[in-house]
């Protein structure tokens, strides 16, 4: 198995969790909206680690852009991750209360990374058939 389709399965199991605990209404919405980074930010690396390429930084918003160098990436995508990163804390030195992220926002998330996750497997491989 290669790195990038370790980075796609942890991907697609990652969100195969965000979907259920979603549908199921188990986990909490921190937990789900944890796990629904893990995917994308998996799913992105392997479509990176696909083409050789890893990030200088690890946030989505840059690997997303550092994919969009390589193909097309859907508009809508930006706006998902700039959503995601608002409700992240980066390393700051303040103390900042946690957000829990409401029920809508969850159902964003996880209509998102189903998406994310459609998109990247029919860009990978497409690529593995052109290979």
């Amino acid at each position: 198995m290669e790195e990038w389709e370790k980075y796609l399965d942890e991907g697609l199991a990652y969100c195969k969790v965000a979907v259920g605990a979603k549908e199921k209404g188990k986990l909490g919405n921190t937990v789900i909206y944890n796990t629904v980074g893990l995917a994308i930010e998996s799913l992105l690396m392997a479509k990176l680690a696909k083409n050789g390429i890893y990030p200088q930084h690890s946030s989505i918003s840059s690997m997303l852009r550092e994919i969009k160098k390589l193909t097309p990436v859907p508009e809508e995508f930006f706006a998902e991750v700039r959503f995601m990163n608002s409700l992240m804390n980066f390393c700051s030195l303040e103390v900042v209360a946690e957000r829990i992220p409401t029920d809508k926002e969850i159902e964003r998330m996880v209509k998102f990374v189903i998406d994310l996750k459609i998109w990247t497997e029919k860009n990978l491989y497409s690529e593995v058939k052109s290979s």
